[in-house]
């Protein structure tokens, strides 16, 4: 691969993630104390796939699951560095993170009903979840985590509430998800 490639896919990168991913990843790895192959596994990629796109050979992290895995440890470090998660959290955080799946995804990025659709939602016990879970599929049906912060953080000086349920509800953690959901009210 050319020069040329690699600078157009790290420009990519940028546009999508923030900053190349070699740099986010490089920090990742060292504000959570692990190695590229630790980041690969958290992420369930090979650390060869992860290597590509770390060197601009490979734009995106196109496996559905991973995208989203890097999304959430993307923003556990921002949660981290602006104190709302103590460090000490974040291993039982990231072993989350690697478990976790796409909503509405399968591993292959095709679109399945969610379960909890399929159920009476006046026989559920919470319907709290039930509405965080329902926002978060419409959400991820529509963009991917790596999107939905990026949109979120367009609207973040202009109309914060909008950009908070964005991160919290389409990219965030279910519970973190509820807890903004019975605050704000329905």
């Amino acid at each position: 691969m050319d020069a040329t490639a690699i600078a157009r896919n790290q420009e990519l990168q940028r546009q999508w993630y923030g900053a190349p991913l070699g740099e986010l990843c490089r920090d990742l790895c060292e504000r959570f104390g692990m190695t590229q192959s630790g980041l690969a596994e958290t992420l369930g990629i090979s650390p060869a796939m992860l290597s590509l796109a770390m060197r601009g050979r490979r734009a995106r992290i196109a496996n559905p699951d991973a995208a989203a895995r890097l999304s959430a440890v993307l923003h556990l470090a921002q949660e981290v560095r602006a104190g709302t998660v103590p460090a000490g959290d974040a291993p039982g955080v990231l072993a989350e993170i690697r478990t976790s799946r796409t909503p509405g995804q399968d591993s292959m990025g095709a679109a399945v009903l969610p379960h909890h659709e399929t159920e009476d939602p006046s026989a559920d016990p919470d319907p709290d979840l039930h509405f965080a879970l329902r926002l978060r599929d419409l959400l991820t049906s529509r963009a991917g985590a790596v999107d939905i912060l990026a949109a979120a953080e367009l609207l973040d000086a202009a109309h914060p509430g909008l950009a908070e349920i964005l991160r919290v509800c389409g990219a965030g953690r279910t519970d973190e998800a509820v807890a903004l959901v019975r605050t704000t009210g329905r």
